[in-house]
């Protein structure tokens, strides 16, 4: 769970309707739980951010 700015909060792994049950059974109020499914973009984008497909070389490097 992570806190995403005042009003909100993110939680991960557990199903929306059992963060209903939760808040409901903990007495916390709640106005929205949404479900955020990632695209298979997203999910490829997120693993690949670090990887560098291409590197340009230095001037000198390459007129050799």
């Amino acid at each position: 769970m992570a806190a995403t700015g005042r009003d909100s909060v993110t939680v991960t792994g557990l199903p929306a309707d059992r963060i209903v049950l939760l808040l409901g059974q903990s007495g916390l109020p709640f106005s929205e739980v949404s479900a955020h499914r990632a695209t298979l973009e997203d999910v490829y984008l997120e693993l690949t951010r670090e990887a560098v497909e291409f590197r340009a070389a230095a001037p000198a490097e390459a007129a050799r």
